[in-house]
């Protein structure tokens, strides 16, 4: 029984012996290179300790040494564990035989090992960056770092929509789209209260913000001014379409233009001429030696002003060739020479011009065009500045609340003086708020050197509540604004990095998290916006995007102020000439057709026809007809006049006498030309002493009488 089951179980052995000899005899090649993929687990994943190793590397290396065996020493071991099989039995010895072939699985085996070599040299990086890729991070963690190469997946993108399906001035005064597309507004009276500062490189949206926001501004009537010295390509179109959509004035000063079109001193005291030739002139102390002579030109702008006739003070021009300025050629030749330059600017030159008052009292929006490279035009745009802040002081905020006034600076640089700085700070309380636009913080340092450069800049800051920031190019401004969106908790993680024996760094699964700061809308951010994307600034919130698009508008033609203002001279005068009573030579004409009309209706309602009146006239003063006939007409004249006296109050029977005198005058004196009733006094038809044909019977008289009684009432009829 048990050499039955000795034989069976010997039997087994063969069997299994003589598969595994056949599966390796055509399997050898992969049994050794597999065999040579896993045994290096063994050294590359060696853990620090044993306690660290785990059951996957131990199945590897023990798959890796069954493959080595009885693959790579195939050829070896399975002819072995067959003869010893079969010497246990006692059966005969055999001898196997394996190819050639077979003695290459030893540099297959090595291959294998240089296989697993590369691969953990060159794909365990790819391998570390999928695990960590496809690693679910925890929830408690806070935001983190902003990266240059992703930070535009984190922001908003441009969406092109119509803002007039938005605006809604009961909601406030619409500012764009938030990143979840709804609308956002800022009341309209917050927004009366303070300035605005509009940051972003050129093309980054800064006047289509100002245009959407002016536009409203127009509608909710407030006074709006723009001082563009760019010439916007698009603005003066959308404020003049918001101004007739809203029924308000719209004014176009183009300041390079020869055409007088501004009364800038329209209403100004001397005082105040004063204030503006200082600030337009940079007359102001500035800390340098210079300042000595200043003092000549500031007496110069006080005096000048003074000692000026009120026509004189009208212009610029008026007030450079007054009496007292002439004097000035040779001892103060500074406020001379820039008086003669302001003098050359016509645009501002205009005593019947735009009186900028009227946009306080009225609204509506005056557009003023101005220069970036004519220092004329530039200095002018200054005091076009100052002029406005005069004009709000001189408001009763007493007995009245004064109408919100709006000013826009774009491209602030050239808008910059001391008095403007200064007045930005007051001008709130006088009922004005200012868009203030421009480029970088650089920008601003750009001032008059009678103005220190960080105070300016900490002006535009403190003064300026709310801000539209559009993508930056200047670094420096970027931080700039940075700072000012305050600084948020975000978490810094730490990981370990190690080299492994491949000479391949890798980064172990596990991350320390600490705690750090970083600003709300940092740098990265601010320098990656999407055009018409921008960040809010407001006194009571955090920092939140917004997204504009502009209003569609369609491009007419623009004229300026004179322009405008011939027009309608030209216009009224031909509205003043057809609607103007006749002239002389008009009333001439008029009563000769009246005195053809007339007559013929005399002919029908009179018994006896007029020629038959006229003839028995002629033949009762054959003697001297003509003469007889001019002296009925004087007759007839006077009588008439004599009779108008008492009713000269009476237009209406002024004009009936009229008509009276010029029938009476046709049938006294038939086809007689008429100007013989303005003969002269010495004229024998005139002479009072000739009285002998001056007589008529007094039936004549009647019938005269009665036919231009009878006439005038068919002139009253007709």
């Amino acid at each position: 029984m048990l050499d039955r089951i000795e034989y069976q179980f010997y039997v087994l052995v063969m069997n299994i012996f003589s598969s595994l000899y056949l599966f390796t005899f055509y399997w050898g090649t992969l049994l050794s290179f597999l065999s040579g993929l896993f045994l290096p687990v063994m050294y590359f994943d060696k853990p620090e300790r044993d306690d660290l190793d785990t059951w996957f590397r131990r199945i590897i290396i023990a798959a890796g040494v069954l493959l080595f065996i009885f693959g790579t020493l195939s050829n070896l071991s399975i002819p072995a564990l067959i003869n010893w099989a079969k010497a246990l039995h006692g059966a005969p010895l055999v001898n196997l035989h394996y190819s050639l072939s077979e003695w290459l699985l030893i540099p297959i085996f090595g291959a294998g090992i240089f296989t697993h070599w590369w691969g953990r040299r060159h794909l365990s990086g790819k391998i570390n960056q999928l695990k960590i890729k496809h690693t679910k991070r925890t929830e408690v963690a806070r935001d983190e770092r902003t990266d240059v190469r992703n930070v535009r997946d984190y922001l908003p993108e441009t969406v092109d929509y119509d803002p007039e399906d938005h605006i809604d001035l009961k909601k406030g005064v619409f500012v764009g789209l938030d990143v979840n597309r709804q609308p956002q507004y800022i009341p309209l009276k917050d927004l009366q209260k303070q300035h605005a500062d509009i940051l972003g490189t050129t093309g980054a949206g800064k006047g289509v913000a100002s245009g959407l926001i002016l536009y409203q501004l127009i509608q909710a009537e407030e006074g709006v001014f723009v001082l563009d010295p760019k010439n916007d390509e698009w603005a003066p179109h959308l404020l003049k379409a918001a101004c007739e959509k809203a029924g308000k004035p719209f004014h176009l000063i183009d300041l390079n233009s020869p055409l007088p079109q501004l009364n800038l001193l329209a209403g100004a005291t001397p005082e105040q001429i004063e204030e503006l030739l200082v600030a337009g002139f940079s007359f102001a102390e500035k800390g340098d030696i210079a300042d000595f002579y200043r003092i000549d030109d500031r007496k110069a702008a006080r005096q000048s002003p003074q000692k000026a006739t009120e026509e004189e003070r009208e212009t610029f021009t008026g007030l450079f060739n007054s009496a007292h300025v002439q004097g000035m050629k040779d001892t103060v030749k500074a406020f001379y020479g820039k008086m003669e330059e302001l003098s050359e600017v016509n645009s501002v030159n205009a005593p019947d011009g735009l009186n900028m008052q009227s946009i306080f009292d009225e609204g509506g929006c005056c557009y003023i065009i101005g220069s970036l490279r004519n220092a004329k035009i530039i200095m002018t745009q200054k005091m076009i500045l100052i002029r406005l802040f005069q004009l709000a002081e001189m408001r009763d905020r007493v007995n009245s609340t004064p109408k919100p006034i709006a000013i826009f600076l774009d491209e602030l640089k050239y808008h910059i003086s001391k008095a403007a700085m200064e007045g930005l700070g007051a001008a709130r309380d006088k009922g004005i708020h200012m868009f203030l636009a421009h480029q970088s913080v650089a920008d601003l340092r750009d001032c008059p050197a009678d103005l220190n450069s960080d105070a300016v800049v900490g002006a535009v800051v403190e003064n300026t509540k709310f801000k539209l920031v559009y993508k930056l190019q200047d670094p420096e401004t970027a931080e700039w604004v940075a700072k000012m969106s305050g600084t948020i908790l975000v978490d810094d993680e730490s990981r370990t990095v190690e080299l492994n024996a491949a000479l391949t760094e890798t980064v172990e699964g596990r991350r320390n998290i600490r705690l750090a700061e970083r600003y709300f809308v940092d740098t990265n951010m601010l320098l990656n916006l999407p055009p018409f994307v921008s960040y809010i600034f407001t006194a009571t919130e955090v920092p939140k995007p917004s997204l504009i698009s502009p209003i569609k508008v369609k491009k007419s033609t623009l004229e300026n102020f004179e322009v405008v203002r011939q027009r309608e001279l030209k216009v009224s005068e031909e509205e003043t000439i057809n609607t103007a009573p006749p002239t002389s030579n008009q009333s001439d004409e008029l009563t000769e057709d009246a005195h053809h009309e007339q007559t013929s209706t005399l002919h029908q309602d009179l018994d006896e026809p007029l020629p038959q009146q006229n003839e028995t006239t002629e033949t009762t003063e054959s003697s001297n007809t003509e003469n007889s006939e001019v002296e009925d007409v004087m007759y007839n004249f006077e009588v008439v006049t004599s009779d108008k006296i008492t009713n000269e109050n009476d237009s209406e029977e002024t004009q009936h006498d009229m008509a009276f005198e010029t029938i009476k005058k046709d049938t006294t004196s038939g086809d007689e030309s008429p100007n013989t009733a303005n003969l002269p006094p010495s004229s024998p038809t005139n002479n009072p002493s000739n009285k002998t044909h001056q007589q008529e019977s007094p039936q004549e008289n009647k019938a005269s009488e009665d036919a231009c009684h009878a006439g005038l009432e068919a002139l009253k009829n007709s």
